[in-house]
């Protein structure tokens, strides 16, 4: 029975991140999952991560336009070895909705690869993959497919607020899909 729920519950996933290649040391700072059944929202896990080292300058003033300062993150930010373990959890079977899902995913594996643990098998929609698909656009980034679809975003780059704009950009993106069968 826990099986069949399971297959119809999606976690909509994203990390904000140091910078963009985790095998250079780049490390996620904040962390947003909601799991949805259908287009109810069953459960969340937002956090803040503590970086194990000064972010970049460049990183720092990038992350600072959207509140997350280095000083925030080391007084309320979690280790990193905490909070992982906790995603896996809070994600158990469930398939994995993402916007650039390599990126995210591939920060979170790296990080379980530190840890000894394995990485993560689960299915994977990728957002990004399917406006590719179904949208002729100048740019597929996340912003660019929200304004295009008209789903309301009211900042980027935090990871809550990019997690209910890639839930309902999904949304938007099976709709698509399904009118073109």
């Amino acid at each position: 029975m826990a099986n069949e729920q399971t297959l119809h519950e999606f976690v909509v996933l994203d990390v904000e991140t140091t910078g963009l290649e985790p095998a250079k040391g780049d490390e996620v700072i904040e962390i947003a999952a909601q799991k949805i059944r259908g287009h109810d929202k069953i459960g969340e896990m937002v956090t803040l991560v503590k970086p194990s080292k000064p972010m970049s300058a460049e990183a720092a003033s990038f992350h600072a336009k959207n509140g997350l300062t280095e000083e925030l993150l080391n007084k309320e930010g979690r280790p990193v070895e905490e909070v992982i373990p906790e995603l896996v959890d809070f994600i158990g079977q469930a398939g994995i909705i993402a916007h650039n899902a390599e990126f995210d995913i591939g920060f979170i594996n790296v990080h379980l690869a530190k840890l000894g643990l394995p990485p993560l098998k689960n299915q994977v929609i990728d957002t990004l993959a399917i406006a590719r698909r179904y949208l002729i656009i100048p740019s597929y980034k996340l912003s660019s497919v929200a304004a295009y679809l008209k789903v309301e975003q009211p900042s980027a780059h935090r990871a809550l607020v990019d997690v209910e704009t890639t839930r309902e950009v999904f949304f938007k993106l099976v709709e698509r899909a399904r009118a073109k069968k």
